[in-house]
């Protein structure tokens, strides 16, 4: 995966990287929201946020100052994701103030290009005192 500077300022473009609807991934987050077993559920591509090289570059995009908290999501489906999909995402992080924050904005693309779904999350920004870095 790739993470760098974008020309704008503030912003940093990720990827592409290769992401995955992997049964046992699915299966432990339908579990961990209540969804019935044998879906995927909709918010399932929030996983991949978390992925370390991605969580990395985010948390570079934060610094060290700051506390990134879940403050939304959103995702748009083109079509339905399926078990045991593999899928090209890239995104672009952006920084906001006025409240602070960084906003990610992703797009999941079948390996034909054809888009699955784009997805939005903003994270608030919590400043940490001195000496208290994540």
């Amino acid at each position: 995966m790739r993470a760098e500077r974008s020309l704008r300022p503030g912003e940093i473009v990720l990827g592409p990287f290769e992401v995955a609807t992997g049964a046992s991934e699915v299966q432990a987050f339908a579990t961990a929201v209540g969804a019935r077993a044998g879906e995927i559920p909709a918010t399932f591509p929030i996983v991949w946020l978390s992925a370390p090289a991605l969580k990395a570059a985010l948390r570079e995009a934060v610094g060290p100052d700051f506390l990134p908290v879940h403050e939304s999501q959103s995702f748009d489906y083109v079509r339905p994701l399926v078990p045991g999909a593999a899928l090209r995402m890239s995104a672009v992080a952006r920084r906001e103030s006025a409240p602070e924050r960084l906003v990610v904005e992703a797009e999941a693309t079948e390996f034909s290009g054809a888009r699955a779904l784009t997805m939005r999350v903003a994270l608030r920004l919590v400043p940490l005192g001195s000496g208290e870095g994540a």
